[in-house]
Parts: C-alpha cells; structure tokens; sequence
C-alpha cells in the first residue's frame, strides 16, 4: 500500500486514519516459513508535518508457527506496535551523532506502508515460539516427544551432563 504524500499536501490534509489488511500469505524468517491464514490487521495514523511524517500503528493477526521445543505446528497471536517517523531521504542530512534507527527515509513522496509494516512484523516475530511455557520438547538422543511419553532411552540426569559436544569439549578442559 503505497500512501502518495503529495496528494496529501495538495488536499492541505495533516492526518490520515489507517485501517486496512495486509495479506501476506508466508513470511520466511531465517530458513523457517510461518504461514499466515488470516491478513494482518493495520490501525493507526499517519501525521504530516512539513517535510517529516509520524507513523503510530497497531499490528494484528494469527500466524501458524512451529514450536521451538517440540516442533509441532500451533497458532500464535501476534501483536505488534509501530512508531516511526519518516523523512524525505532528499532532504535528510544524516548527522554522526545521530541514530537514525528511528528514521525512516521516503522518496518522491511515496511511502510504501505495506514494505514498513513487513519490516516491524519481522522484527518483533519472537526468536522462540512456545506451543506452551512447559513444554518439555523431544529428547536429545532418542528424539521422543516428551510431553507425550516418557524417553525410553534411559538417559538420566548424570549422563546428560557427562555427554559433552565434541565441538566443546577443548572448552572443558579450560575449566
């Protein structure tokens, strides 16, 4: 969804109410791809003040997900705010003590929301997904699902911490 800035001028308009879907049918983040049934739901506002435009928005939707325990698949309620402000990158003067991670830069006069809103919504995805806060997820060695069933490969708890990660083990010998 691109917002032309300039027709927002030329109507003297300084506000414009949000309310839309964007439907994004996948996103692929890092190797794993989370399915989007529903659209995400976009609320908020965009306020035009001369040359510099504030964004304040609310992201909404379900995402199918994999849990990072167990692996299985279960819905995730997403929710996400935006706060920005944008700048017209022609007449952005970046400065060294500046951060301009709040900044985002436009060009004539376009603002492609649906690129802005995808960024946010990559950004606040969480790096692991719970089916549940206690899940016990599968069994290093066997590979059972331990909140179904008990592992059977009678690895108990003094044998978990003397198999070391040969990758790690000249660590060990550090200690």
């Amino acid at each position: 969804m691109n917002i032309d800035l300039g027709a927002l001028k030329r109507e003297k308009k300084s506000q414009l109410d949000l309310d839309f879907l964007l439907n994004l049918d996948t996103i692929n983040y890092y190797g794993d791809e989370i399915l989007l049934p529903n659209p995400f739901s976009v609320k908020g506002k965009l306020y035009i003040m001369n040359d510099k435009v504030f964004l304040t928005s609310d992201i909404n939707t379900v995402m199918e997900v994999n849990c990072s325990r167990c692996l299985k698949p279960f819905t995730y309620q997403f929710s996400s705010k935006v706060n920005a402000e944008l700048v017209n990158e022609e007449l952005y003067e970046e400065e060294e003590d500046e951060d301009p991670g709040d900044i985002i830069l436009y060009h004539n006069n376009i603002i492609d929301l649906a690129e802005i809103i995808k960024d946010n919504i990559f950004m606040n995805i969480p790096i692991q997904t719970l089916c549940d806060r206690d899940c016990k997820g599968i069994c290093a060695k066997c590979g059972i699902d331990l909140n179904e069933e008990q592992c059977r490969c009678n690895l108990d708890k003094n044998e978990e911490e003397k198999v070391i990660d040969p990758r790690l083990a000249k660590l060990k010998e550090l200690l």
